[in-house]
């Protein structure tokens, strides 16, 4: 494939530009834009790690698209580690194509895994202004399934045991009453913790809030409100939204080597 092939599919389906919430870096951060290059290897990642880059270098990989950039504030000084990725970078050299909050909302992004993983169905999209006052789909609004007795309600606790189960998670942080039934809920694949947004969810007319952080501001009103929230670390949907990207491109692009880069989670527990 050329660049330009691989750069349209990703700027105008998979994760639109115009899905960027904040005022983070989207696209080519590294290497130079000839669209008519040859790619043979695709390397994806989460994260722009040394590890990874050292992966990606030992592969001969040509581009690298990664959910999170080198960088995500402008350069005020260089670090060694920053120094030490682009000197790896530069060697082959690879490209570096990053997503960024753009693929929370994109269709089949983070916010659809989370969605299609515990099997809700999905109501309508949950609109967010962007930095530039444009409405963007980056949740999902859902009604829930209790798939063993669809006559009953899905309460809170069926609902955390869900997760734990089909996100491989030994805990689960959440605020709310364990026995109170679900009846809509709202998915946002990425760091959401603003009250503002707390209250949208609630004039949605959900009940429930999943998003991967809850802020202590946000607990306290949840809890003034009735509405329940529920913490997924970016991990363990990130990873798995990344694989599926992986695939989608292989079926696009069967001629080419198109791999993830399987990251372990960071963060651990003791």
């Amino acid at each position: 494939m050329h660049l330009g092939e691989i750069v349209a599919l990703l700027e105008n389906k998979l994760s639109p530009k115009s899905y960027s919430i904040k005022d983070d870096f989207y696209g080519l951060q590294f290497g130079e834009s000839y669209y008519n290059r040859s790619i043979k290897k695709i390397m994806l990642t989460l994260r722009l790690t040394l590890d990874s880059i050292h992966h990606a270098y030992m592969k001969r990989v040509n581009l690298i698209i990664s959910y999170r950039g080198l960088i995500n504030k402008p350069i005020l000084s260089f670090n060694q580690d920053l120094i030490n990725k682009l000197a790896l970078l530069s060697r082959f050299p690879i490209l570096v194509f990053v997503l960024n909050s753009s693929f929370i909302g994109a269709e089949g992004g983070l916010s659809d895994t989370i969605m299609e993983l515990l099997y809700f169905e999905l109501d309508r999209p949950f609109l967010i202004k962007n930095d530039d006052g444009m409405d963007i789909p980056v949740g999902r609004i859902c009604l829930p399934k209790n798939y063993f007795d669809q006559r009953k309600s899905l309460k809170l606790e069926d609902l955390l045991k869900r997760i734990k189960s089909n996100l491989e998670l030994k805990i689960i942080n959440f605020v709310g009453d364990l026995k109170k039934s679900i009846h809509k809920i709202c998915v946002i694949g990425g760091d959401f913790s603003d009250l503002v947004v707390l209250e949208d969810v609630l004039k949605s007319g959900c009940d429930c809030y999943i998003s991967n952080k809850i802020a202590e501001d946000q607990s306290a009103r949840a809890q003034d409100l009735g509405i329940n929230l529920i913490e997924i670390p970016g991990y363990y949907f990130e990873i798995k939204t990344m694989k599926k990207l992986s695939n989608f491109l292989s079926l696009e692009f069967p001629d080419d080597e198109i791999f993830l880069y399987n990251t372990s989670n960071l963060v651990r527990n003791y």
